[in-house]
């Protein structure tokens, strides 16, 4: 594939021009028309401004654990200035914004990105030549600022809090099942699948890099052994604008259905693939 800049649009704006001067240490630097989905859509879930005032969630909701969202970056390299690695590198050869976005439970949020460093979390990926090939830079993971335009309902669950939103789960709500929900509401703009997307391959396309060599997996270590798993939480996300709202309008929906809908019985437990269950798993890549 090669890059064609000389396009145009019918706005007459070249494709691959540049948006910011050289040398800024933004992700996106160039114009490209492509789309970018946006976690749980453009506009923000309806919920009404009463949602957690209102007297039925009130008596209905019972607090449970604390946990936190977070959005995390990396990249950086004080050895290597020229070089992009980790993520800031993926997202300049995307020209779009990515970032990884998930919950924890743990209250020092250094402790978790400690563990993603030791697992070099997203760092495996497929070469120019074909083979799998473990980038720079995915040892380096730190909590980004989530700045909304916004901010969260009267009486929610939801609160912005420093590099992270606290949420307070209901009592019956587990931290691994608020996170599935998360995860599935955010889905449309997660990064594996939208690379294989007609959307994400028309994209790859443009910037002329084929799409196997930006998906993102994880080589997890168990004594002797090596498990490559699918890196499933990064997505195209800018957690300073709108795409703030949108995540922390997606908690507070998930928390809010969860203590006024009807509850759904419970009729099998949830096995975690990665650590062996639910059959043999198949190479990420």
């Amino acid at each position: 594939m090669t890059t064609n800049t000389t396009r145009t649009t019918r706005s007459g704006r070249p494709i691959g021009s540049a948006l910011l001067p050289d040398g800024s240490a933004g992700a996106v630097t160039h114009w490209y028309p492509t789309r970018w989905p946006r976690v749980g859509g453009k506009a923000l879930l309806p919920l009404a401004d009463i949602a957690f005032t209102n007297e039925r969630f009130r008596t209905a909701y019972q607090q449970g654990k604390l946990v936190f969202i977070y959005a995390a970056g990396c990249g950086e390299d004080h050895r290597m200035p020229i070089i992009a690695t980790g993520l800031l590198g993926l997202a300049r050869r995307l020209k779009m914004a990515v970032h990884k976005v998930s919950v924890t439970a743990q209250v020092n949020l250094r402790d978790r990105f400690r563990e993603l460093n030791a697992d070099r979390y997203g760092a495996l990926t497929t070469s120019a030549d074909g083979y799998p090939c473990c980038d720079l830079g995915y040892d380096n993971w730190m909590a980004q600022h989530i700045l909304p335009k916004g901010k969260p309902l009267d009486g929610s669950p939801v609160m912005l809090a420093e590099r992270c939103l606290a949420v307070r789960l209901p009592a019956d709500l587990s931290v691994r099942e608020f996170d599935k929900r998360l995860h599935q509401r955010m889905r449309n703009a997660a990064l594996n699948p939208w690379l294989r997307s007609e959307a994400g391959r028309a994209h790859c396309g443009l910037i002329g890099i084929p799409p196997e060599q930006l998906l993102r997996a994880t080589a997890y270590g168990f004594g002797e052994i090596m498990r490559a798993s699918e890196a499933q939480e990064f997505y195209i996300f800018r957690p300073k604008g709108f795409d703030a709202d949108r995540l922390i309008r997606i908690a507070e929906v998930i928390i809010h259905d969860h203590v006024v809908a009807p509850k759904r019985q419970v009729t099998a437990g949830w096995k975690s693939r990665g650590q062996g269950y639910g059959g043999r798993m198949q190479p990420p890549l």
